[in-house]
């Protein structure tokens, strides 16, 4: 028996990727990194793999079946990405088994190889609110008002 025998070769093609997707509403968007890593590839194609409920993005002519518009060219793409379609976030919701109301950041494995980041949504985290944003200030509210009908209780 060999002292390797449980171990398994590191995947050289898989490479960090610091590509996030985000599902929220009826949009699936994409952060700037992600053009970067893609090549600000004007066009890809989404694609799914619900056994594992994975989802992946690749590259893609415009004509390629379903191609969807992605990036713009490099020094002009300065804002994160977003894919309005209603199909692809429901989609996307229903293999992760997630509510409307719920938002998930994905993040992305990179494949060189394939020109494709893959997407588990096993790995999705909800977004944290950024400060100063409504969801904060929201969140903010909430906990001042449950604060004082907690001391309104003690009286």
């Amino acid at each position: 028996m060999s002292m390797l025998e449980k171990f398994t070769v590191v995947d050289l093609i898989k490479t960090r990727s610091a590509s996030v997707a985000t599902v929220t509403g009826n949009i699936l968007k994409f952060n700037v990194q992600t053009a970067a890593e893609m090549h600000f590839a004007p066009y890809v194609q989404i694609l799914v793999n619900p056994k594992d409920k994975q989802f992946a993005i690749r590259a893609c002519k415009e004509d390629a079946p379903n191609a969807v518009p992605f990036s713009k060219p490099e020094g002009q793409q300065k804002y994160q990405i977003k894919v309005n379609n209603a199909t692809v976030a429901d989609l996307l919701r229903k293999m992760a088994g997630w509510s409307v109301e719920d938002n998930w950041n994905i993040p992305g494995v990179y494949f060189a190889d394939e020109e494709a980041i893959v997407y588990d949504t096993a790995t999705a985290f909800p977004p944290a609110p950024k400060r100063g944003g409504w969801a904060a200030k929201r969140a903010k509210e909430a906990a001042a008002a449950a604060a004082e009908e907690q001391v309104d209780n003690e009286v």
